[in-house]
């Protein structure tokens, strides 16, 4: 089969030809049809131990049909579409079981990371790891809805807790995650600040139902977002970049009692600049606040986004699509900050 394989640390991706993979007894063989490009793939590529072991598949955002089944598997069968969670489980210890999976401390690691990903033909995968995909959906928005459109979800719903008529800052809203969180905080009931600093992402992030928009390249963010919501702040902030800058700025916007939500990683090996920020504590008293790191989604809250989708009450926001050999070029324009939206891979039949 083909596949983009990363072929030691730091190296850039290239086309190979390579064994479909065989599984076990508790797996599933897909046939891709589609892969979700982010800014996770590029951050594993380049900070060392987020990869296992070398040659590696990367890709977690996935779109297949199932081809064959472990002869453990009853859950689901072959040709059933289906996408897939990220984190490899041991599915039996208290986060696991509490609906807390991304904490199970047996974990080896991530699809794409420590096995291997969708940036192929087929891969193979834990049936566990696997939902179906509701007819009306496509290939395209399935794969992204595993991460992209979920991982909002999640934020908005579980540690923003956004309600009807809270007002909501969203830092890197213009990017393959973030774009979906605006869309997902108005569904939520949420008066949307969107936060960016290019025009196309801007208005990308208007277009997708933002209520006010904050060019972070016209100064101080939390001066902007005061002004724009006359000196009370924001309910919640959700912070897709979190850098040192966009960190202490949506701390600063916060209204008493608000939430912020660190999803964004900018590792230093990545970004070259450190991402700590600084808290006093007097304020976070003070004021109520609360600071939550929101880690990903559950396998219920895949389905639950892919329902959505269905329903058409939120929509996938895909820039750009390329044929699998053209990860690389993919990740470039990620490294670049050249995409609005999402980007994917697809595959042909």
């Amino acid at each position: 089969m083909k596949a983009m394989i990363l072929p030691e640390f730091g190296a850039p991706l290239r086309l190979a030809t390579v064994p479909v993979p065989k599984i076990g007894p508790n797996d599933v063989l897909l046939r891709v049809r589609a892969t979700g490009v982010g800014l996770t793939v590029v951050i594993m590529t380049a900070v060392p131990g987020r990869v296992t072991s070398f040659p590696r598949i990367p890709g977690h955002e996935v779109a297949g049909v199932v081809v064959e089944v472990g002869s453990e598997v009853t859950h689901v069968g072959v040709g059933d579409r289906v996408t897939c969670h990220f984190y490899l489980t041991c599915g039996v210890c208290r986060f696991c079981r509490s609906g807390r999976e991304t904490l199970c401390p047996a974990s080896p690691g991530n699809v794409g990371m420590a096995s291997d990903g969708a940036y192929a033909e087929y891969m193979a995968i834990p049936a566990r790891n696997v939902t179906p995909i509701p007819q009306g959906v496509s290939d395209i928005d399935a794969a992204i809805a595993a991460d992209a459109i979920a991982t909002p979800y999640h934020a908005c719903r579980e540690e923003a807790r956004v309600g009807p008529g809270d007002s909501v800052l969203i830092v890197g809203a213009g990017g393959g995650v973030g774009i979906h969180a605006v869309q997902m905080a108005k569904l939520c009931g949420g008066w949307v600040l969107a936060a960016d600093i290019t025009d196309e992402k801007l208005a990308a992030a208007r277009d997708c139902g933002a209520d006010a928009l904050v060019d972070v390249r016209r100064g101080d963010l939390a001066a902007q977002v005061a002004k724009l919501t006359d000196g009370r702040g924001v309910d919640a902030a959700i912070d897709f970049v979190a850098s040192r800058e966009t960190l202490e700025g949506s701390l600063k916007s916060l209204a008493r009692a608000g939430r912020l939500v660190i999803i964004g990683s900018r590792p230093t090996a990545v970004f070259g600049a450190d991402s700590s920020f600084t808290v006093d504590p007097r304020h976070v008293l003070g004021s109520m606040l609360e600071i939550h790191g929101s880690r990903y989604v559950t396998l219920t809250e895949i389905a639950q986004t892919l329902e959505i989708l269905r329903q058409q009450r939120i929509r996938a926001i895909v820039s750009r699509t390329f044929p699998l050999e053209g990860a690389e070029e993919a990740h470039e324009l990620i490294r670049k900050n050249a995409l609005v939206g999402r980007a994917a891979l697809v595959l042909e039949s």
